[in-house]
């Protein structure tokens, strides 16, 4: 008997998984891929669609095939290599409708709720809501704005997908709509908890962070904390990886940089990929991650991953799950909190514990199986009826 086929619509900007990374959503659906690709003897067949952020390529329609179970379309998010202007959510709805159509799938299951609204198919659908309206959605126009904030939340309510959250944030803001939905946290990669650190003793302290360059991210909260350290006394340092998202807010934050006298004391890495994360992550002694808003926050657990102390805002699952962290010896950023406290922090920090602790609860294969088992319940459901 043929395996039933699931269809995967994901953010993707490389099937060469951690190769690029666009963060966020993207890199939490290469470690599904990736995940997927690695299984033997799978419950179910998988056709990935990939729908590349940077549209590097135009779209073919080629089926590539990355494991016996696993194909891959990838599907361009803009119309820039047609030389026509289609609005984005127009060209990608056209595309995934064909492609549903011509793949017969019995479930699909996208990262993005905009691309079933216009899709045709009746079947079984989940949707993994990342954001929602103004929750962690940058802003890029009143037009755009608009449509995500009001229009597709009415649409989407007249449709009946089953609704998966990544964070309770998100599962309030939805019950407010109207939309029962359940938690499936976001899975670490396991290259984070592969790799080897080692505490750095050295009197010099390297402080490091990583996000968008955008005001959500308040990384200036990330460099007056440095600050903190150097007028008492340290030789410290911060190193900034991530993309220039906002380029008036990373100019901001170089002026504030300048300001406080620190030029030679940050360093702005701009985008890297994961391999070259890791790297930073272990040469450094400190995590910090400063952003006022996480639907997840999957960064910071990076960070814990590899073994780094962190300090972190009150944000996404570092507020859900608070004392659990805690527990772990994660400091979290307040009016209160001191050097002293930080330097206690790092003496006491115990890697091991703190990587183990991590896997046991993030792990990719525990995070993937919620979602087969998902699959294997909604599928078992129709067949009942």
């Amino acid at each position: 008997m043929p395996k039933q086929h699931i269809v995967l619509i994901m953010p993707l900007s490389a099937y060469e998984w951690g190769t690029e990374n666009c963060g966020g959503v993207d890199s939490v659906c290469q470690m599904f891929g990736e995940y997927l690709v690695s299984q033997v003897n799978p419950e179910f067949k998988y056709t990935i669609i990939g729908l590349d952020p940077q549209s590097k390529t135009p779209y073919t329609g080629e089926v590539i095939s990355l494991a016996e179970h696993v194909d891959f379309i990838w599907l361009p998010c803009s119309s820039k290599h047609t030389g026509f202007k289609i609005p984005g959510i127009v060209w990608q709805n056209w595309h995934i409708r064909k492609l549903l159509k011509k793949l017969k799938p019995n479930l699909v299951h996208t990262h993005l709720w905009s691309l079933l609204i216009g899709s045709g198919y009746n079947g079984n659908t989940i949707v993994t809501v990342h954001s929602y309206k103004k929750i962690a959605r940058r802003n890029v126009g009143l037009i755009n704005n608009f449509l995500y904030e009001k229009v597709i939340p009415q649409i989407i309510k007249k449709r009946n997908d089953h609704v998966v959250v990544v964070g309770k944030q998100l599962q309030r803001a939805l019950l407010k709509d109207g939309f029962e939905s359940e938690v499936i946290h976001n899975p670490i990669d396991q290259a984070y908890f592969n790799a080897h650190y080692i505490r750095n003793e050295q009197k010099s302290i390297k402080l490091v962070t990583c996000a968008l360059l955008t005001p959500r991210k308040k990384v200036e909260h990330s460099i007056n904390l440095l600050s903190r350290f150097v007028d008492a006394g340290f030789n410290a340092t911060l190193t900034v990886i991530g993309p220039a998202a906002d380029n008036v807010y990373t100019e901001q934050l170089k002026k504030q940089v300048s300001t406080l006298g620190l030029e030679n004391k940050v360093n702005f890495l701009g985008k890297l990929n994961k391999v070259e994360i890791v790297k930073q992550y272990q040469s450094a002694n400190l995590g910090i991650f400063t952003s006022s808003e996480e639907t997840f926050g999957l960064v910071p657990l990076e960070m814990l991953a590899v073994g780094l102390p962190l300090i972190t805002t009150e944000v996404g699952i570092l507020e859900d799950e608070k004392v659990f962290f805690e527990r772990m010896g994660v400091l979290y950023l307040s009016d209160s909190l001191t050097v002293k406290d930080i330097q206690d922090m790092l003496t006491s920090h115990n890697i091991i514990t703190s990587k183990s602790t991590l896997e046991s609860k993030f792990n990719t294969a525990c995070i993937t199986q919620k979602y087969i088992d998902l699959y294997t319940s909604i599928l078992d459901k129709q067949t009942d009826v």
